[in-house]
């Protein structure tokens, strides 16, 4: 079974920070696998996602704004790799993505602009992987993406300029900060910061140009782990900036998931108790926001919840464990992974949420790890069963219009925008 990108970007930090230490639990067998009957939805989705139409919706931009949080001086012996050519229009879908002309796991990675979804074009040469690129390398907009250079020190780059404006999450002195994101308006950084005393806990920082805050505390032992592919993001904002999420993934039964509206937990699933936590599989997973309303959607106890700022959470998709949700730019349309009852292989499935349509089963065979790169090209990879577990992953672009596959020149899917998804 393939680790999800947020699986490596947890467990990097967690080996950095501290020991590996326990291991994630085996799912339950009392919590129901998803597959294709269980796929099924017994709520109607509200057609609150927008919009039906071909337009492009407008996106808030950062375009005009500088970012100049936690400023610090460009670190000695850093040498930028990054370059561009071309301009990119500010709502331009784009993703960042490694090339299968690339070498594996060690190729650059680049920057395409999906303006034209017929003819992409590779806006910007990045650097290749690495271990601090694996965990903090991020796009905020189509020109402003993340970079790392240490767990403490990153730096917002203005696209095509390659611009940098580095800063530095304050350090304490026997533990590491955790970065999260920067607010799609460049005025907000979100990051944690693990606190071992008093039976262990990470509180929630939002640093803004009035000063630094903690939104909230969450339980962690900080025992150490090595990640599983249930684990996903640590956090994302909405593209207006409304609102952040954090799901804190210290151990699967100790995990939180919180929504916050400015300084204010508008939505909080803690642990019943620090130290049982939730039963098991009860915890929240897999979230993933909408990127054009006020909409998370996320896993918990065997189901998919939707949360909107009115109604709360609600039952969204009974017996589904999903993986790695994805929503297209135009908000219209969502895809997940489920793993199949043979517990090796997994199977895509789509809806359309503007219809309010059930899921649908898609793919000429297994598939997994689907991404939208723009409104209707799905990124997934084929799977077949091996001796050693899954093997295939021939890459491929699903086109929502007319259920037609291609093979796909992208090995890799790092992060993508205005598109959202689990996994970044």
């Amino acid at each position: 079974m393939s680790m999800t990108r947020g699986a490596v970007v947890v467990a990097l930090l967690t080996l950095l920070a501290t020991a590996c230490g326990s291991s994630a639990p085996t799912p339950s067998p009392g919590v129901p696998s998803a597959s294709r009957s269980s796929s099924t939805s017994l709520t109607t989705p509200t057609p609150t996602e927008s919009p039906t139409g071909g337009a492009r919706p407008e996106l808030p931009v950062s375009s005009n704004a500088t970012f100049n949080l936690l400023p610090v001086p460009q670190p000695t012996h850093f040498v930028s790799q990054i370059t561009c050519s071309g301009s990119i229009g500010v709502s331009d879908p784009v993703a960042i993505v490694q090339l299968h002309a690339a070498v594996a796991y060690t190729g650059k990675y680049v920057l395409r602009d999906y303006a034209n979804p017929l003819n992409p074009r590779t806006a910007c040469q990045l650097p290749g992987p690495s271990t601090m690129l694996a965990v903090g390398l991020q796009l905020i907009d189509a020109r402003h993406l993340v970079i790392p250079f240490d767990l403490a020190t990153y730096a917002v780059v203005d696209l095509p300029e390659v611009r940098y404006h580095w800063f530095r999450l304050p350090v304490a002195p026997s533990t590491l900060p955790m970065f999260i994101a920067v607010g799609p308006h460049l005025d907000q950084v979100l990051w944690l910061r693990p606190d071992q005393a008093n039976g262990g806990t990470d509180q929630v920082h939002v640093t803004t140009s009035g000063g630094d805050r903690v939104v909230a505390s969450l339980p962690n032992p900080h025992e150490g782990r090595c990640g599983s592919p249930d684990d996903s993001a640590l956090g994302a904002y909405t593209h207006s900036g409304a609102r952040l999420f954090v799901l804190d993934q210290p151990i699967p039964n100790l995990n939180s998931l919180m929504v916050v509206e400015g300084e204010t937990p508008v939505l909080s699933l803690l642990p019943p108790t620090a130290t049982a936590g939730w039963p098991r599989g009860g915890q929240p997973e897999m979230a993933v926001w909408s990127p054009t309303s006020e909409t998370l959607y996320y896993r918990q106890a065997g189901d998919v919840w939707r949360w909107t700022p009115g109604a709360g959470p609600r039952r969204f998709l009974r017996g589904v464990n999903w993986l790695n949700p994805t929503i297209a730019p135009d908000g219209r349309h969502l895809a997940y992974a489920v793993l199949r009852p043979d517990g090796v292989l997994h199977d895509v499935y789509l809806i359309d949420l503007a219809q309010g349509a059930s899921p649908r089963l898609i793919g000429n065979g297994p598939r997994t790890l689907p991404v939208f790169l723009t409104s209707t090209d799905l990124w997934f990879k084929t799977e077949s069963a091996g001796i050693c577990g899954p093997g295939g992953n021939q890459p491929l672009i699903y086109d929502i219009t007319d259920g037609s596959e291609l093979p796909s020149i992208i090995d890799d899917v790092i992060a993508a925008w205005p598109a959202t998804s689990s996994n970044y």
